[in-house]
């Protein structure tokens, strides 16, 4: 589509130089092509602003700034961030008004909430009619392509929302990030229902408090249309459907509107009911753990709040599958432990999927141990990081303290701060990911339980000197084939 003077007057609010026209639209300099309109975005560490030079000398028709700027027509706004998603939603032809979208937030189990959803209304109304959107990666229809972060800038979610609509999706899940929602990369986007899992420290870097850092996610709720549902089993979930009209509830909660009940261990994963309006729902799900009842139980009962099937809900959450990073189980072959691959990278999370893989240590006879290799992310909020290694001092009885993605700060530094919480004598440091992977599993015995967290289906390292590659489940494979072939040569050696 083109916007000529007239249309982006509209759109902005402000007035436009004669003559512009605009075809396309970018906060990147270096994406920037003849007629797209360039917006100079305040970054963080950068402005925008910095960069117009190379906009126009790539043939931008228009920039869109927050202040003065010199080289060709310039539009002045007061909200950059706005702007871009104003122009993204005209130039696409605003998709969302044709979709249902439904957005899932909270801190923890944003994306297999997701995951789960999707499999629900795929059931429903057939893979090619359904999209994701998540932190792991974009489905349109059954095409699949991984993610740059969770919610991304709104260039590409109008984008991506339109690609979806030309393939015929009719229904999108979208993993919505507080990020996304407070840099306004779904601003304007039609919400058709909106899911709440939990709240818990995080992203205080951004958002400052929790009391910014809820308003932020309770945003998504003020502008959803259609069923709204929240976590009765989380207090800011309960705050949340007593601040927004309309919004129902799920947990274990006997005041919950859905409601969670006779949990049991299942062949197939766990087994629970659902009681709801309607009447009540057996469900058996393929994960484990009392936080992914939560999820699935969260996804189901916005699908049946929007007028799902039971039946329908039930097949769907028994055959959905596994969800990448979450909890993933990582093949040992014969080697009589567990390794579970998982994104938990707050105490919280950490903390969840701990509990799972302790229960999981003790449920074949000998009580095994749980070995854990965990970091912290850098220039991120520093204070949960002691809050990290407490949670595993208590719930792991070894593991080794490593890095994540440190981006611009020091591994040793960060090290140090979540060892800060932990038990010297049963956590060490390694900060090479790789060596700390391979020093749990040389922990590890039969019976064990070896949980590596932090980046789950993440494929980049961000360190100080750069980007690497790194994937956590890859390389354990490789480490486990190491270790075998070092055993191998050990035994020859002996004979």
């Amino acid at each position: 589509m083109i916007l000529d003077r007239e249309h982006l007057e509209r759109v902005l609010g402000v007035g436009v130089p004669p003559g512009v026209e605009v075809s396309g639209v970018t906060h990147d300099s270096r994406r920037v092509g003849p007629g797209d309109a360039f917006v100079a975005v305040p970054g963080f560490r950068r402005d925008g602003t910095e960069f117009t030079a190379e906009a126009w000398s790539r043939g931008a028709s228009l920039i869109v700034a927050e202040r003065e700027v010199s080289g060709g027509p310039v539009v002045l706004v007061s909200d950059a961030r706005a702007a871009l998603a104003e122009l993204s939603r005209a130039l696409f032809g605003h998709p969302s008004g044709e979709m249902e979208i439904y957005g899932v937030t909270g801190t923890n189990g944003k994306t297999t909430t997701s995951y789960a959803l999707h499999a629900i209304l795929s059931r429903a109304y057939g893979t090619s009619a359904c999209g994701l959107m998540t932190t792991v990666e974009t489905v349109s229809g059954g095409e699949r392509r991984p993610s740059g972060r969770t919610t991304p800038e709104a260039v590409e979610v109008q984008g991506t929302l339109a690609e979806m609509l030309q393939k015929g999706v009719s229904k999108v899940v979208m993993e919505v990030s507080s990020h996304g929602i407070a840099l306004k990369r779904v601003s304007g986007t039609r919400f058709a229902g909106a899911l709440f899992t939990n709240l818990s420290r995080d992203h205080l870097d951004l958002h400052g408090t929790m009391e910014e850092y809820y308003g932020t996610k309770r945003e998504l709720f003020r502008v959803a249309e259609g069923a709204k549902l929240s976590n009765a089993d989380d207090s800011w979930g309960r705050r949340l459907a007593g601040e927004i009209a309309g919004v129902q509830t799920f947990g274990t909660s006997e005041k919950a509107d859905y409601r969670v009940s006779v949990v049991r261990p299942h062949r197939s994963g766990t087994a629970f009911e659902l009681r709801h309006p309607g009447g009540l729902l057996g469900l058996v799900s393929p994960l484990l753990g009392g936080y992914n009842v939560l999820n699935v139980a969260g996804a189901a009962a916005l699908a049946l709040a929007a007028g799902g099937g039971g039946g329908l809900v039930a097949e769907a959450v028994r055959d959905m599958p596994q969800v990448p990073g979450r909890f993933e189980r990582v093949t040992t072959g014969n080697r009589g432990f567990e390794v579970i691959v998982d994104y938990a990278h707050t105490d919280v999370g950490l903390a969840a999927v701990l509990e799972v893989a302790r229960g999981a240590a003790k449920s074949g006879g000998d009580r095994g141990n749980v070995v854990c290799a965990f970091g912290a992310a850098g220039d991120r909020d520093g204070a949960k990081r002691p809050l990290m290694g407490a949670v595993a001092a208590r719930l792991a009885d070894r593991g080794v303290i490593t890095t994540d993605d440190a981006y611009s700060e020091d591994p040793a530094k960060i090290a140090r701060e979540v060892a800060a919480g932990a038990d010297a004598a049963r956590f060490e440091i390694i900060l090479d990911r790789r060596e700390a992977i391979r020093r749990v599993l040389e922990l590890a015995r039969p019976g064990d339980v070896v949980v590596v967290a932090g980046k789950g289906h993440e494929r980049v390292q961000h360190l100080p000197e750069g980007d690497v590659p790194f994937h956590d489940a890859s390389v354990i494979r490789e480490l486990l084939e190491e270790l075998a072939g070092e055993k191998e040569g050990e035994g020859a050696q002996g004979e």
